[in-house]
């Protein structure tokens, strides 16, 4: 039974105080870099079952040490347990039916984008149509340097993914394929089959520089940031609306979204017992080891009226696509269980 507070809450949002209507919410599981490697296919399927709108994986080949060991792992002896983020996806894809599935996001300089371009487009036709492609420019450069790969300035990384992204969209939607850029090339390239969504499957971008936040106007569908505080969303996404209606698009081309940490228990110290040593060590919005105070703003966690009111508060700045990313791998699949069993329903009552 829901509780007391609970019931008042959801009257507030029927009476129209929140800025989204119910039916614009929609929730996704993150998986992050550090984690178990079985994810799939149990997270997934459960994910499908339980009513989660999209599933998504890290694109990582590893990430620094604190993340690992902040959940007990030890990357001194080969505990770095990070899969391929597509082909991960391309299990996903053959094990469900109607989920959305996304990278969240993919370091355009880290690959070859023709390559990338035919990985994505054979996952979005095994799927039915049911990718997101997640867009980004890279930022460990230790992940670049140990696999050989150049590490270039930010704003060179960021005309490599531009390019990248000319080059994947040329061979998404043009029947034979060229181009001539300072990176990339393309010689009458032919790209079959095309992706099922049409014109492409949608691009979405992490992070909130300036040159992603352009790259998402000239290029976006989608807006994912990672971790904000409710002030940093509400800041940046005014810019991006802006920026948007001065290109001539209309904000509703472009779905805002975020990643959010989270862990449900019984109550909230149960819940902040649980996760606060992880996120002292491996921090959550600065990727950094962090004070709680400064990183608890942006963790939705507790039991189920506090988790609901963490949702809410980022409802109301305007998201519309929150991906939970859970802290702890060993209790990943239960705390999935438990907010799509626990507070998923409440959400989607008011999407009727």
């Amino acid at each position: 039974m829901r509780s007391r507070r609970s019931a008042r809450t959801h009257e507030t949002s029927k009476q129209g105080k929140m800025v989204l209507k119910g039916d614009e919410a929609r929730f996704g599981i993150f998986i992050g870099g550090a984690t178990h490697v079985g994810v799939i296919p149990g997270m997934v399927v459960a994910a499908e079952r339980l009513g989660y709108d999209s599933f998504w994986v890290s694109n990582h080949l590893f990430l620094p040490s604190v993340f690992y060991e902040a959940v007990g792992m030890d990357p001194e002896k080969g505990e770095c347990p990070v899969l391929e983020a597509w082909t991960t996806l391309s299990a996903a894809a053959a094990v469900t039916k109607k989920i959305m599935l996304g990278v969240g996001v993919t370091p355009l300089p880290l690959r070859d984008p023709a390559i990338l371009a035919k990985q994505v487009a054979t996952i979005d036709y095994i799927s039915g149509g049911r990718v997101i492609f997640g867009a980004g420019a890279g930022w460990n450069r230790r992940e670049f340097e140990a696999y050989g790969i150049r590490w270039d300035s930010h704003p060179v990384r960021i005309a490599r993914m531009l390019e990248g992204l000319e080059v994947i969209k040329r061979l998404w939607t043009q029947p034979i394929a060229s181009y001539q850029g300072r990176y990339y090339k393309l010689r009458e390239a032919p790209l079959w089959p095309k992706p099922i969504q049409k014109p492409h499957p949608p691009i979405w971008f992490g992070g909130t520089s300036q040159s992603i936040m352009e790259a998402t106007v000239q290029y976006g569908d989608g807006w994912v940031p990672y971790c904000p505080t409710r002030e940093e969303f509400k800041e940046k996404f005014s810019k991006l609306e802006n920026m948007i209606e001065k290109a001539g698009r209309h904000i509703k081309e472009i779905v805002p979204a975020c990643v959010l940490l989270a862990h449900m228990a019984s109550d909230l110290n149960a819940a902040r017992a649980a996760i606060e040593s992880t996120i002292k060590l491996r921090g959550s919005r600065t990727l950094k080891p962090e004070k709680w105070e400064e990183a608890e703003e942006t963790i939705v966690y507790g039991g189920v009226d506090d988790c609901i009111s963490k949702i809410e508060e980022y409802l109301k700045i305007g998201v519309r696509h929150i991906l939970l990313e859970m802290i702890i791998p060993e209790e990943a699949l239960n705390c999935i269980k438990l907010f799509g069993e626990r507070v998923l329903p409440y959400f989607k009552q008011q999407r009727r």
